[in-house]
């Protein structure tokens, strides 16, 4: 269940970005619902969960600058979910960045 909630955040993330590349408000605005509310589940305290709970804060904080028409304040958040987009690292990988 853990691996199919982190292909979840990761997918969710990437739809949010494909909204805002797009300027697509409509659909931005159902990916951040969308996004938002599925974080909301309970998680294990794990870094998976602490993706979710990243990912809902972004969801949440920029579904209401959209709705304040200040969207152009969520910019700060697109380095955040592009980490969160981007596919988590094994573990053998580590070895080998240092």
């Amino acid at each position: 269940m853990t691996d199919i909630r982190i292909s979840s955040a990761r997918i969710q993330a990437t739809a949010i970005l494909k909204a805002w590349n797009s300027n697509n408000v409509v659909l931005l605005h159902r990916n951040l619902a969308v996004a938002a509310e599925e974080a909301q589940s309970p998680v294990p305290d794990t870094g998976e969960g602490e993706r979710l709970e990243m990912l809902s804060a972004i969801a949440g904080d920029m579904k209401l600058m959209l709705e304040a028409d200040q969207l152009h304040s969520a910019v700060k958040y697109l380095p955040l979910l592009q980490h969160l987009a981007a596919p988590a690292p094994r573990s053998w990988e580590f070895a080998y960045s240092c």
